[in-house]
């Protein structure tokens, strides 16, 4: 169990996260999941995945990521936005968040995300002295087949569960949430494929169904490069 850290800070803008997400790591254990999930798709779909670099910009595939194959990489990426390691870990998958004489412990191995028509929720068990065992649960809106949104989502303005734990941690369970969802859209971008300066895809639409989620992919525009790309 990792004790003592900082809970996630304010929920992080749309570009600094997808940033942040993608560089990472390149070569993780969250990397070598996408690898896998991606090479099924492209077995089962050969044109679904790009064989060839996209200019900046340019509109690359739709990825899926279905309730069957979405447990494994979520879990992935929760520990990854944890803290915790994603390789070879022993550990409990438990973190405890500390702030002042307040502690949280959050089961990071057991969060949940389930979806449904432009919806994701994301289930967090948490416990702490005040309640024992809880679970906290964080909705976001977001764009489905029907009404696509972009990378817009929207949440409630507090997460759902009990009062103790939400007053106190409910802006960190809400950021927290929201990264395991960013972070999995923009991995699997960038595990798609490669823009003209080799830099991976971006995600540029996030839908949501009862059969998973699906990221639209896409090559950076030319304004939004690192310095000497």
């Amino acid at each position: 169990m990792a004790a003592g850290r900082e809970p996630p800070g304010d929920l992080p803008a749309l570009a600094g996260g997808i940033v942040e997400a993608v560089e990472a790591a390149r070569s993780d254990a969250v990397s070598a999941e996408c690898e896998k999930l991606l090479a099924t798709l492209r077995a089962r779909c050969p044109d679904l995945i790009l064989d060839r670099r996209l200019s900046a910009g340019q509109v690359g595939p739709e990825v899926p990521l279905d309730e069957e194959r979405g447990p494994s990489l979520y879990r992935l990426v929760a520990r990854q936005v944890a803290g915790l390691p994603t390789e070879g870990a022993k550990d409990p998958g438990v973190v405890v968040w500390a702030r002042g004489d307040d502690e949280l412990a959050v089961l990071v191995d057991e969060v949940k995300v389930t979806t449904a028509e432009g919806a994701i929720e994301i289930a967090i068990p948490v416990r702490c002295d005040q309640v024992g065992g809880a679970t906290v649960r964080v909705r976001f809106a977001v764009g489905s087949e029907a009404r696509p949104g972009g990378m817009v989502a929207s949440t409630d303005q507090r997460p759902l569960g009990p009062h103790e734990v939400v007053d106190v941690w409910g802006e960190a369970l809400t950021a927290f949430a929201w990264q395991i969802v960013l972070s999995t859209a923009a991995r699997l971008a960038d595990a798609t494929g490669r823009d003209a300066d080799g830099a991976g895809l971006i995600p540029a639409a996030l839908q949501a169904s009862a059969r998973g989620i699906a990221v639209l992919t896409m090559a950076r525009h030319s304004f939004d490069r690192p310095a000497g790309a």
